[in-house]
């Protein structure tokens, strides 16, 4: 095949997934705020079933839910034939999704489903199925056209796509009614890059004898002598514990050109009075952007008004990078 002939292909099968998408856009309805009402007020944990290609995409639907504090497995309908159904307990809810919804490998766990009354969310594409049939709450997927050509039409596509589209609608919206937030996210994926950057400010936070502090009468040399010693290349100007300004390097360079006599000026001579402060509930994340669009590398940090520590790039990269 030509390269023109290779993108063209690659730029359908994208183009015809789309189409599949907007049906499943327009086929949500009460089923599925019915389900997200289920999951929101569920007492045991989401039991995702599937089979074949359903059973990978559940896998991630599952995984997605356990990472917005929804507590969820997959459960294999194979294992489950073989002892593994004792892992369904009462409170759970059953999401099991299945194309046909007449796979035979999912009959006993519909079967003890209904024994022991736990409720199953059923995903299919076949209203007359069996699964769909034995359903507390039916969703039912449209029927769209696979991407592959006519030789390729049978390989699960589009409706692959459809379901993991489906998943990420049922997390995201029971996120939402859970008022799930980027702090609890980052609670719950405390190692890598991107829990890291959700850690709260209190990871990193400079505190106590380690802040440079000077009072608004202090001597320049004493503030240059202080800023050497704590190695921030800062001081923080400060009244009985309040905030009244800030000094950088920078303030220290300006001020040499400013003024002749500069060693005999006072901190507050040169300090910036609106130093950027953040609140020590801040994320990680939160504080990286406010240094960027500030184009600053110390962010003073307070609590009632009254300042607690500061928190600098270096500690940050230092952070993000262990």
């Amino acid at each position: 095949m030509k390269k023109n002939k290779l993108i063209n292909t690659a730029k359908k099968v994208i183009s015809t997934e789309i189409v599949a998408l907007k049906k499943l856009s327009n086929s949500i309805n009460d089923s599925f705020a019915k389900s997200i009402n289920l999951l929101h007020n569920v007492k045991g944990r989401v039991i995702c079933c599937g089979v074949g290609k359903s059973a990978k995409i559940l896998e991630k639907i599952s995984s997605t839910l356990s990472s917005i504090g929804t507590a969820s497995f997959v459960l294999d309908p194979t294992d489950a034939g073989h002892g593994s159904l004792g892992a369904i307990k009462k409170n759970d809810v059953l999401i099991i999704a299945s194309f046909s919804g007449n796979s035979s490998e999912l009959n006993n766990i519909l079967r003890y489903a209904k024994k022991i009354s736990v409720k199953i969310i059923g995903i299919s594409s076949n209203s007359n199925s069996n699964l769909i049939k034995n359903s507390n709450i039916k969703i039912i997927m449209p029927n769209v056209k696979e991407a592959g050509n006519t030789d390729l039409d049978i390989v699960p596509t589009s409706s692959s796509i459809n379901l993991l589209s489906l998943g990420d609608c049922i997390a995201i919206t029971l996120a939402e009614k859970k008022k799930f937030n980027k702090k609890n996210f980052g609670i719950l994926h405390p190692s890598g890059s991107l829990g890291k950057n959700l850690s709260s400010i209190k990871e990193i936070i400079i505190t106590g004898n380690d802040i440079p502090l000077v009072q608004e009468n202090t001597e320049i040399k004493n503030v240059l002598i202080t800023m050497s010693k704590k190695k921030l290349g800062c001081a923080i100007v400060v009244k009985n514990k309040k905030i009244k300004g800030f000094i950088s390097d920078g303030d220290i360079s300006r001020g040499i050109k400013k003024y002749e006599n500069f060693y005999y000026k006072k901190a507050k001579d040169i300090m910036s009075k609106k130093p950027v402060i953040i609140n020590q509930k801040c994320l990680i994340s939160e504080a990286l952007k406010t240094m960027n669009e500030k184009k600053i590398t110390v962010l003073l940090v307070e609590s009632k008004k009254k300042l607690i520590g500061l928190i600098h790039m270096h500690n940050i990269l230092k952070f993000l990078n262990s």
